[in-house]
């Protein structure tokens, strides 16, 4: 030892710092060898863990919906105490809860949603509604919205989230539980909404909501321009030919985008006097708007009309020069 310890002072400064480099480095492989067998292990474990509860809740599950000498008082207590103590556990059981709901329809879809509130999960999923992170927020509002808890006044303050996630999930939520009104929503909202957000209600209402259409001119005089715009879409998509009167106006809205909608509206509603009052103003409109009188030509008018307008395109006009030249072509086809 000594020998070896006179061999090392003899060396170079060089020599020794490599050595304890070549050391420093054995001893991090070392632990990142026992790290990575740590987390494997630890892994495997927790896998194993979870197969078994999620075991025990669909045995649960199953005896509570189709057992009829399943005693549900004393048997929601003992899952509870002995299933539903950390928060892994009833995360894994709520889990369950939602496939079951989403495979089973009439009463036993009913028996889920009950044994969802008698094992207080949806105290659970409150909570994480109020100080969990962002995603899991999201994933709570999601929960709440697939099992219909009635809980507006939680869900509420989330449709002006600062994660868009959390946001697309507070409206479904309300376009999910609604039974009517179910656009009620939009008189909490701030902010004006993005594309995708339009999209997804447009969505929602086709797919998700199940009650009776709803009157979308109740929202034309909303403080937002981009559910103006939507309310004057959706009529003309469900064919509410009766708010044809209500949406005239906003053929002369400050906002080009408003206009542009609104004649999109009613030619595709055909409303015969809307060449009559938009012709004239073709000359001072804005780009956007100019290629939907052209397209609002195209669908209620005739050639003649269309050439009038050929002297007040611009050449720098590209986008509404493509759309004259499309349509004419189609008039001449036709």
């Amino acid at each position: 030892m000594n020998s070896l310890e006179h061999i090392v002072n003899d060396w170079p400064w060089i020599l020794k710092l490599n050595a304890l480099f070549i050391v420093l480095f054995l001893v991090f492989i070392i632990m990142v060898i026992c790290s990575l067998v740590y987390l494997r292990i630890y892994k495997n474990q927790r896998e194993r863990h979870k197969i078994s509860y999620q075991e025990n809740a669909d045995e649960f599950l199953n005896n509570y919906m189709f057992n009829d000498d399943f005693d549900i008082k004393n048997e929601i207590e003992t899952f509870k105490s002995k299933h539903l103590n950390t928060p892994l556990k009833k995360k894994i059981t709520l889990r369950q809860i939602l496939i079951y709901n989403e495979n089973f329809k009439g009463e036993s879809s009913v028996l889920i949603k009950k044994v969802f509130q008698e094992l207080e999960l949806d105290q659970f999923v409150f909570n994480i509604l109020k100080k969990g992170s962002w995603y899991a927020k999201a994933r709570a509002i999601y929960v709440l919205s697939e099992l219909l808890v009635k809980e507006p006044r939680l869900v509420s303050p989330y449709l002006n989230a600062k994660h868009e996630e959390v946001r697309e999930q507070a409206i479904y939520y309300f376009l999910k539980t609604a039974t009517n009104n179910p656009l009620s929503f939009f008189k909490n909202l701030k902010t004006e909404l993005t594309l995708w957000e339009l999209v997804y209600i447009e969505d929602s209402i086709k797919y998700a909501y199940t009650g009776e259409t709803p009157d979308f001119s109740i929202w034309l005089d909303h403080h937002l321009i981009t559910i103006r715009i939507f309310s004057i879409k959706m009529i003309q998509q469900f064919n509410q030919f009766e708010n044809i009167p209500k949406i005239i106006p906003f053929l002369y809205h400050e906002n080009p985008h408003v206009r542009k909608e609104t004649i999109r509206a009613l030619y595709k509603l055909h409303y015969e006097a809307l060449l009559e009052k938009v012709i004239p103003s073709f000359k001072d409109e804005e780009e956007v708007v100019k290629s939907e009188i052209i397209k609002a030509i195209q669908a209620l008018g005739r050639i003649d009309q269309l050439k009038e307008l050929k002297s007040l395109i611009s050449n720098q006009d590209k986008r509404t020069e493509l759309t004259y030249l499309q349509v004419e072509k189609n008039f001449m086809i036709n």
